[in-house]
């Protein structure tokens, strides 16, 4: 799932055909979600489990895609 920081669902559909975004995304035009969540840089990945725990964070770019696949699948594996 996405959160959309600042945009409206016409910008989603233009991000997500132009990315190829196969998850939900959601807009959040007036910050509000964002100001819940402390008001991170972009981009933040939050991973959670399915009992909402909050498994990891990550702000910023990724550098190593595999690593950090690898990493979130050994997260899940555990919880």
């Amino acid at each position: 799932m996405g959160i959309a920081v600042g945009n409206d669902p016409k910008q989603i559909k233009v991000y997500k055909k132009q990315f190829r975004v196969a998850f939900p995304v959601f807009p959040d035009k007036k910050y509000e979600i964002h100001a819940l969540l402390g008001s991170p840089s972009t981009p933040t990945m939050i991973v959670a489990a399915k009992n909402q725990k909050v498994l990891m964070t990550h702000k910023g770019m990724i550098e190593d895609l595999d690593k950090m696949l690898k990493e979130i699948r050994e997260l899940h594996k555990n919880h």
